[in-house]
């Protein structure tokens, strides 16, 4: 008997032997190290149950854990660089839609910034102190993506003031899209006169009394005539222009954009930003819609295109479509103000036509500028028709604005796979939308809760710099709050989001336009590191805080691009 049991143990061991074997290995198969651990803290993940965790792992650039403290020890090592967060709340990276970022690179050390300025006495103080540093003669810019009402004082400064602080000094001040105010020494530098002839769309305006020129250029045509002869930037200069210009973003939270690319970005530009991701420079990933300027659009665009692809394309610069009107004859809202909206010409739906069919055979994302209705009407019946014949499906079609959209225009546009990309220029101008659209129009502008309710793919953005502030946190406080920088609550309250869906528009929902909803825009494991450590608790502030809130700590990829204290020492590690 005892043999037998002697024998059957040995049958059950050699059995079993071979699993054990093969158990044994796997218990010595430790999972890879992480690079980085940020554990302690409130990360909002963005995921499909918008769940709530407290650490994450990161290695080679991705997300490989996201859970408890305990849940990333595992890969945890001497050589992983751990970050307590205290506690304090982590976003995903902020996704901006729409912004000129590049455009504005080229020029942020070069101008002053009105955005967070909340007295107009402040603003013009930094002229006056910047007519003290610079060599008479020298320009003096104050960049857009201000308006009056933000100011204590609620008005613009005049030509006078500007004469009376920097009278040898040209001084330029744009206001968003829609004009520039300009001393007596920079209407001589321009050689702009009483007898000076605007352009049919712009306008030099004039004191109704005396005839003297007030310094008020209106219209684009008559900005961009004193505008484009200011002296840009060397590229030397440029170069950490555009680094402190994404480091500000960075600062804010951003860790993407889609980055509408004018004629003002030439092709020496685009160089310098492939060669800033190349070598690790770039801190913002830059995915690039070209547009043209006017012409022969498509010609300008087929070899733009051809230009930007032969660099190396890659996470932190690529090339993914085109846009901001990419056909120029369609118009601009901001500068030809319309409560009907812009009319399409034939000539620019032909244009439209060929574009379509031009790049229907690639993936490519395509903007399309409509704030009214009426305007996306129009452009939807060239779409469809285009769709009829080469289905659009492989792009992403994105409606930009549109704080006009009725639930028909909605219900077109996700049926040809499209999506809208809200701006938030009317936490800036809402008050002015009420003089020309009317209260009841402007308090449905834009039909946020409606647009969400459709299923539609919606993400968020700002369009800044010139016509808007490129601050994401203020673009999610009027998503939430629907109120203007004056205080004025004009959108219907039932429009407005949760917290939830406007930092879901912000992240996962900007990702949707360029292709990238897999790959970023929440933090879940094998998605890229991109994230924010803000200096409170968006889910719990006060509403009225959230558009002051800021970034304490930025990744992208996994690498540390921004840190204030107590994280400037994990920047050194």
């Amino acid at each position: 008997m005892k043999r037998l049991a002697e024998m059957l143990l040995l049958l059950a061991f050699a059995a079993c032997s071979g699993s054990h074997e093969v158990d044994f290995e796997r218990s010595l198969a430790v999972p890879a190290p992480a690079d980085l651990v940020l554990r302690n803290g409130k990360i909002i993940t963005v995921d499909r149950d918008f769940s709530v965790k407290q650490a994450v792992a990161i290695r080679d650039g991705r997300f490989v854990a996201v859970g408890s403290d305990r849940d990333v020890r595992v890969l945890t090592t001497r050589r992983t660089r751990v970050i307590d967060l205290g506690g304090r709340t982590v976003i995903p990276g902020l996704i901006d839609s729409h912004i000129h970022a590049t455009e504005a690179g080229l020029s942020w050390d070069a101008e002053l910034h009105w955005e967070r300025t909340r007295s107009l006495a402040t603003g013009l103080k930094q002229i006056a102190e910047a007519a003290k540093a610079k060599p008479p003669g020298s320009w003096i810019v104050v960049g857009g993506g201000w308006v009056p009402t933000q100011f204590a004082e609620r008005r613009f400064p005049s030509r006078a003031e500007l004469d009376e602080l920097a009278p040898n000094h040209p001084v330029y001040v744009q206001y968003l899209d829609q004009g520039a105010l300009l001393n007596s020494a920079a209407l001589n530098a321009v050689g702009i006169t009483s007898k000076t002839p605007a352009a049919a769309s712009g306008k030099f305006e004039r004191n109704p009394n005396t005839g003297e020129l007030t310094g008020w250029l209106q219209g684009a045509a008559a900005w961009e005539y004193a505008y484009n002869k200011i002296p840009g930037l060397s590229l030397d200069k440029v170069h950490q222009s555009i680094r402190n210009c994404f480091r500000e973003l960075n600062r804010v939270g951003l860790t993407s954009v889609g980055d509408l690319q004018t004629g003002n970005v030439s092709f020496a530009h685009r160089r310098l930003l492939a060669e800033m991701a190349r070598s690790g420079d770039l801190t913002l990933r830059v995915n690039i819609y070209l547009a043209a300027d006017d012409g022969d659009e498509l010609e300008q665009l087929k070899m733009t295109a051809d230009e930007i692809k032969k660099f190396q394309q890659s996470d932190m610069f690529r090339f993914v479509g085109f846009g901001d009107g990419f056909v120029r004859a369609v118009g601009n809202p901001e500068l030809t103000p319309n409560p009907m909206g812009v009319t399409i010409t034939a000539e620019a739906k032909e244009k439209i036509r060929g574009m379509l069919r031009l790049f229907s055979g690639e993936r490519y994302g395509f903007h399309l500028r409509a704030a009214e209705d009426n305007t996306a009407r129009q452009l939807l019946d060239v779409l469809e028709e285009v769709n009829a014949a080469t289905p659009l499906s492989p792009q992403r079609i994105a409606f930009v604005q549109l704080e006009d959209a009725t639930s028909a225009t909605i219900t077109r546009i996700k049926k040809l796979g499209g999506g809208i990309a809200v701006q938030d220029r009317m936490a800036l101008t809402g008050e002015r939308t009420v003089e020309l659209w009317g209260l009841d129009k402007a308090r449905n502008a834009p039909p946020l809760r409606t647009m969400i309710e459709s299923g539609i793919a919606i993400g968020a953005g700002t369009d800044a710099f010139r016509s808007a502030s490129y601050s994401p946190m203020l673009s999610l406080w009027w998503l939430i709050t629907g109120k203007t920088v004056a205080g004025s609550k004009i959108r219907n309250q039932s429009q407005n989001l949760t917290r939830e869906e406007a930092l879901r528009l912000y992240t996962i929902g900007s990702a949707w336009f360029t292709f990238d909803e897999g790959r970023k825009g929440s933090i879940e494991v094998g998605k890229l590191a991109d994230l924010a450590v803000l200096n409170g608790d968006y889910l719990t502030v006060p509403e009225d805080q959230i558009g002051s809130l800021e970034s304490m700590l930025t990744l992208v990829g996994g690498r540390i691009v921004y840190a204030v204290a107590p994280f400037t020492e994990s920047q050194r590690k």
